[in-house]
């Protein structure tokens, strides 16, 4: 789900429906409903579907919601460090202030602090307990 999360963020590349398909289908099977649910929302206001795309779109999300309540059941989150708000540990941006946060390469996970790896090539970051684990960067590869 943190990669269909992260996908939102090529939309200039990616096509929308196929970032928020992936993203309600992710979403779904986490059992994350209410990020299930804006996924369905967006797919359903895109303009390029047909008629009959919408349809689909919405007769799947009634069955969906009709079984489950449109709420995220599983809550990890860590602590803003620059408002203290909590911030599910699948978004890199805080709800509160719309700070950014760069993501674990490792895991997908914001990275709140400044105690992390980063690779001497590509720059990419991770915590330092996760690469701990591996030899090389798990982006590049370029050895640790």
């Amino acid at each position: 789900m943190r990669t269909a999360l992260y996908l939102c963020e090529f939309d200039d590349v990616i096509p929308a429906s196929d970032i928020h398909s992936l993203l309600g289908l992710a979403a779904c099977a986490n059992r994350a409903f209410g990020t299930c649910s804006k996924a369905f929302i967006k797919l359903e206001s895109l303009e390029s579907l047909t008629q009959e795309q919408r349809q689909h779109y919405e007769e799947l999300a009634l069955d969906i919601f009709t079984k489950h309540a449109p709420k995220d059941l599983r809550t990890n989150a860590s602590e803003c460090s620059s408002c203290g708000s909590m911030i599910p540990d699948w978004s890199s941006v805080c709800p509160s202030c719309d700070t950014k946060f760069s993501r674990c390469i490792m895991t997908g996970r914001p990275l709140m602090d400044y105690q992390s790896w980063s690779c001497g090539v590509c720059k990419h970051r991770a915590y330092d307990d996760e690469i701990r684990s591996v030899s090389t960067c798990p982006l590049c590869h370029a050895v640790i």
